[in-house]
């Protein structure tokens, strides 16, 4: 599994991730997905929706305010993944976390993270 610990943070995440950072954003973490990436900001959730089916991606910003719902899923069988689902009005998005990234960091980065927004 050394692989995929070296997909947490990856270097080129971040220089991707920049390219939609807004003036004076601040980057805190990037992690490997099973397709691409996500990242925490200081204002937001960022992430690349790819299909697998066709080229076609999208790239989906949540401000911490406009998340309802956080859930790591745990699984004790063996998996090359750790599913976190993030539910906002309009959707709920499964993000699939490569194993051996920091999924519980993750978790807890974006609780503190709504927390904040909240109040």
């Amino acid at each position: 599994m050394a692989f995929w610990k070296k997909a947490d943070n990856r270097k080129k995440h971040q220089d991707q991730v920049r390219q939609y950072l807004v003036e004076d954003e601040q980057l805190f973490h990037t992690y490997g997905l099973m397709i691409d990436f996500v990242a925490l900001t200081d204002q937001r959730v960022i992430f690349v929706e790819k299909s697998w089916v066709s080229k076609r991606s999208e790239v989906v910003s949540i401000p911490y305010s406009k998340i309802e719902e956080i859930a790591l899923l745990k699984d004790r069988r063996m998996s090359i993944s750790n599913p976190v689902r993030i539910s906002t009005r309009a959707k709920d998005h499964q993000l699939n976390l490569i194993k051996g990234n920091d999924s519980v960091g993750f978790y807890r980065q974006l609780s503190r993270q709504m927390m904040n927004a909240g109040g």
